[in-house]
C-alpha cells in the first residue's frame, strides 16, 4: 500500500498514519460519513463510487446538490477518495460519503464566496442523523455562536451518537471558531473533535487557530498542501483546517468499522488520548492533545486483558526489562501458540501474541569487570580445642571522580549506586567450618565449588553460609543463599532467587603432591521472578514462579609435562505453573565444560612475551533439552462478535538453537609483578538461536598487587 502513487502524492494521508489501520482491514466500509459543506459533484471522477445517492441540497426550494464551489468535493477527498491507482487516496477511503448542501451566496462579507446559515445547518444536521451517518463533518467556521436551533440540532445528533469532527478556523486565533468551540461545551462533551492544521514539518500552520480554551478536545491534522480532488490528468493542493478536520472524521469512520461495538464516544476519546505528542509536554494550548495518530488509535488503550478458560483475565503490560531465562533462548519468542485475544479499556477485541511479553535474555556480556580496590580488614581469633574465629570486611578504597562512570543496564545511578562491600564470618573447629558471607555492589559469593557453580550463580546471591565437613582427602559441604534481583525504573526483588546445595569433593594426592579429584553436587535453585535467570516481576501476570533441582559433576586430573585436563557437566530439572502458562512437561536443562591447561611452548611467540600458560577450553552454556509448555487460551474468532473459545496450546521449551563456545586464555608474567591476561572467544548459535552468526570476542585484563 505504502508504494502506491496515490498514497505517495499525498504526505498528509501518509502523516496520519492511516496505513496501520488499512493493515488490519479497517478502509470505512460501512460506515456513512455526513459532509455539511457546498455540496459535491456527483459524477466525480476519483470520488463518485463513495458518493451516497441520498446526498441532497438541504436549502429550500433550490434542490441543486452538485458543487459550485469546489470546497465540498475537497472536503469529501480528504474523507474517502477511493483506492484505485488514480488521484489520491482518503483516510476512511471505502467509507460513504453523504453530502449536505447547506451554503448561500448571499454573504454578509464581500470576501466571502460562500455562507452558511445556522436554520439549514440545524437541517443539514438532522438529515444527516436521519439518513444513517455515524459521523459529521463540519468544515465551516464563524465568529459567533450559531444560536439555539443549531445547538438543539446538534444535541439531538449527540443524543443520536453521532460525532463530529469540526474545523478550528483559519484565522490564527488563540481560540478555535464557532462551531468548533461547542466542542468545549459541557452540553456536547465527548462528541466533537475541533481540528487545527499542521504542515509537513508537524507545525503548527500559521493560519490556524488555535486550541486554546478547546485544548483538551483539540487535535491538529494535516492542512498544508494536501492534494484533493483528482480530475483527468490533475489534482489540487489546497491549505486550511478545512482539510484538517475531514482527516480526523475519516479517522473516527476507520475506528467505528474495525471495532463494531465501539461507540461514538468511545472512538473520539481514543483519538485524543492517542495523539501524538506536539508542542509542549502534555495537553497545551496550541496543539492541543497533539496530531492525530490513527496508528496510535489502533493500539490497545488503557488496561487491556486477555480472556481466560478459567479464573480471572490476564493483565497484557509489557515489564520494562523483563526477560526469560537464558536456557530457554527463543522458544517463548519464536512459537505462534500464545496468540490470542485481549480487550482494551474500551472493550475493543484486539489480536495479541503473549509471547511478546518473554523477550529473550540480553546477551552475555563478555567485558571484564572493573576492577575495584578494595580494603580489607582481618581479625582471627584462635580459641580451646584449636578452634579459630576469622572476620573479614572488605569496602572500596577512595578515589578520584572517574572522568566517566561506566554502567550496565542493571548497575546504574536509576537503580540506586551502591558501593560494593562484603563481610565474612568463619568458624572452624577441628573437621568442621562454618562461614557466613554477605556482600552488595557486585560482590560475590566466595563459595565455589568444581561441580554447579553455574545452577547458584544464578541466583545472583548477596549472602549465604556454607557448613563443611573435612576427612582429609573428602570434603562434604552443604550451603544456602539467596539475593536480590534488579532493574531499571523497578522496585528491587528482595530475595527473589534462593539456592540449597549439598556436595562432595575428593582430592587424589599422590606422594604429597595433588594430582586430581572429582566433585559432585546436588541442589534446588527457587526463582520467584521466573525460571533459571529470567526476570519477570512478581506482581505481573507474566511472572513464572520456579523450581529447579539440579545435579553436577566435576573432575580435572593431572596429566603430567604441564597439562591439566579438567571438565563440568550438570543436568537440571525445571518446573514451574504461571497465571497462564505452566509447564506440563518438566524443562530438562544440560550445561558441560572441557579444558586443557597447559604451559605455553618454549618455542612459541608467546613465551618470548612472559607465557606462563595456555588454557583451551570448549563449553556449551546451560540450555534447556526438552520440555513442553501449555496454556489454555481464547481462540482469535472468525467475525469479531464470535462467541469466545478456548483451546489448549502445547510448544516446546527448548530453543532452536544450542550455543557452544570456544575460548583460548593465555597468562603472562610482567615486569614488576604484574600480569596480563588474554582471550579469545567464538561463540556457535549465539542465545541457542538456530542460525544465529557467531559471535567474537577478544578481551584483556591486566592486574597488579601492592
Amino acid at each position: 500500500m505504502d508504494s502506491a502513487r496515490e498514497y505517495q502524492r499525498n504526505w498528509g494521508v501518509g502523516d496520519t498514519q492511516a496505513i496501520a489501520a488499512w493493515r488490519t482491514g479497517a478502509t470505512g466500509r460501512g460506515i456513512t460519513v455526513g459532509v455539511v459543506d457546498s455540496g459535491v459533484r456527483m459524477n466525480h471522477q476519483d470520488l463518485a463510487t463513495n458518493i451516497s445517492p441520498l446526498s441532497t441540497d438541504i436549502v429550500s426550494g433550490r434542490n441543486q446538490r452538485e458543487d459550485q464551489d469546489g470546497h465540498g468535493t475537497r472536503v469529501a477527498s480528504v474523507i474517502a477518495a477511493p483506492f484505485n491507482d488514480y488521484g489520491t487516496v482518503g483516510v476512511a477511503f471505502n467509507s460513504t460519503i453523504l453530502s449536505i448542501r447547506a451554503d448561500v451566496s448571499d454573504c454578509s462579507k464581500p470576501e466571502d464566496k460562500i455562507c452558511f446559515k445556522s436554520s439549514d445547518l440545524a437541517r443539514a444536521l438532522d438529515y444527516a442523523v436521519q439518513n444513517g451517518a455515524r459521523v459529521i463533518n463540519l468544515s465551516i467556521g464563524g465568529e459567533s455562536p450559531l444560536g439555539g436551533a443549531f445547538e438543539a440540532a446538534l444535541q439531538r445528533a449527540v443524543n443520536a451518537g453521532v460525532v463530529f469532527a469540526i474545523a478550528s478556523g483559519n484565522e490564527a486565533g488563540a481560540n478555535p471558531e464557532w462551531p468548533g468551540r461547542y466542542a468545549s461545551d459541557s452540553r456536547f462533551a465527548g462528541a466533537i473533535i475541533v481540528a487545527g492544521a499542521h504542515n509537513t514539518a508537524n507545525v503548527i500552520a500559521d493560519f490556524s487557530n488555535r486550541a486554546g480554551v478547546s485544548q483538551s478536545v483539540f487535535l491538529s491534522a494535516p492542512g498544508v498542501d494536501v492534494i484533493v480532488d483528482c480530475e483527468g490528468d490533475g489534482c489540487w493542493r489546497v491549505n486550511g483546517t478545512s482539510f484538517a478536520s475531514p482527516a480526523v472524521a475519516g479517522a473516527l469512520a476507520l475506528l467505528l468499522e474495525a471495532f463494531p461495538n465501539l461507540t461514538g464516544r468511545g472512538a473520539v476519546d481514543i483519538l485524543l488520548r492517542t495523539g501524538r505528542e506536539a508542542g509542549d509536554p502534555g495537553t497545551d494550548v496550541v496543539y492541543g492533545r497533539g496530531l492525530l495518530d490513527i496508528s496510535r488509535a489502533f493500539q490497545p488503550v488503557g488496561t487491556t486483558t486477555a480472556p481466560m478458560a478459567v479464573g480471572q483475565a490476564v493483565n497484557i503490560a509489557l515489564e520494562p526489562g523483563a526477560h526469560v531465562g537464558g536456557p530457554f533462548g527463543d522458544a517463548l519468542g519464536r512459537t505462534s501458540a500464545l496468540s490470542t485475544i485481549a480487550h482494551d479499556e474500551y472493550e475493543r477485541l484486539f489480536r495479541v501474541d503473549l509471547g511478546a511479553a518473554y523477550r529473550p535474555a540480553p546477551p552475555r556480556s563478555r567485558q571484564p569487570d572493573a576492577p575495584t580496590p578494595m580494603r580489607q580488614s582481618q581479625v582471627t581469633v584462635d580459641g580451646p580445642g584449636g578452634a579459630r574465629l576469622a572476620m573479614a570486611a572488605a569496602t572500596p578504597v577512595e578515589l578520584p571522580e572517574p572522568v566517566v562512570a561506566r554502567y550496565s543496564p542493571y548497575d546504574a545511578p536509576w537503580l540506586g549506586d551502591e558501593p560494593r562491600a562484603e563481610a565474612l564470618f568463619d568458624i572452624q573447629a577441628g573437621r568442621l567450618s562454618l562461614t557466613a558471607w554477605q556482600g552488595q555492589g557486585g560482590a560475590r559469593s566466595p563459595f565455589r565449588s568444581r561441580a554447579g557453580d553455574g545452577f547458584t550463580a544464578l541466583s545472583q546471591a548477596d549472602h549465604a553460609v556454607r557448613g563443611a565437613l573435612n576427612f582429609g582427602a573428602l570434603t562434604v559441604s552443604a550451603e544456602r543463599g539467596a539475593g536480590d534481583r534488579r532493574a531499571p525504573l523497578r522496585p528491587v526483588e528482595r530475595d527473589a532467587s534462593t539456592y540449597a546445595r549439598a556436595g562432595l569433593d575428593w582430592r587424589l594426592e599422590n606422594g604429597g603432591q595433588e594430582w586430581g579429584g572429582l566433585s559432585f553436587s546436588l541442589g534446588a535453585l527457587d526463582e520467584r521472578m521466573g525460571p533459571l535467570g529470567a526476570y519477570l516481576p512478581t506482581r505481573s501476570d507474566f511472572a513464572l514462579p520456579s523450581r529447579t533441582r539440579f545435579a553436577a559433576v566435576g573432575a580435572d586430573v593431572d596429566l603430567g609435562r604441564g597439562l591439566t585436563l579438567s571438565g563440568e557437566a550438570g543436568v537440571g530439572r525445571t518446573e514451574l505453573a504461571g497465571r497462564f502458562l505452566h509447564l506440563s512437561a518438566p524443562a530438562l536443562s544440560s550445561t558441560w565444560r572441557a579444558s586443557l591447561q597447559s604451559a605455553c611452548p618454549s618455542w612459541s611467540v608467546a613465551k618470548a612475551l612472559g607465557c606462563r600458560s595456555l588454557t583451551w577450553e570448549i563449553s556449551q552454556p546451560l540450555r534447556i533439552e526438552s520440555g513442553t509448555f501449555s496454556a489454555w487460551l481464547a481462540d482469535v474468532p472468525l467475525e469479531y462478535f464470535d462467541p469466545v473459545t478456548f483451546s489448549e496450546r502445547r510448544f516446546s521449551a527448548a530453543p532452536s538453537g544450542r550455543q557452544v563456545d570456544f575460548s583460548v586464555r593465555s597468562l603472562h608474567a610482567l615486569p614488576g609483578g604484574s600480569w596480563l591476561q588474554l582471550e579469545a572467544v567464538a561463540s556457535r548459535e549465539e542465545q541457542h538461536r538456530e542460525g544465529a552468526p557467531t559471535g567474537y570476542a577478544l578481551l584483556g585484563s591486566w592486574r597488579r598487587g601492592f
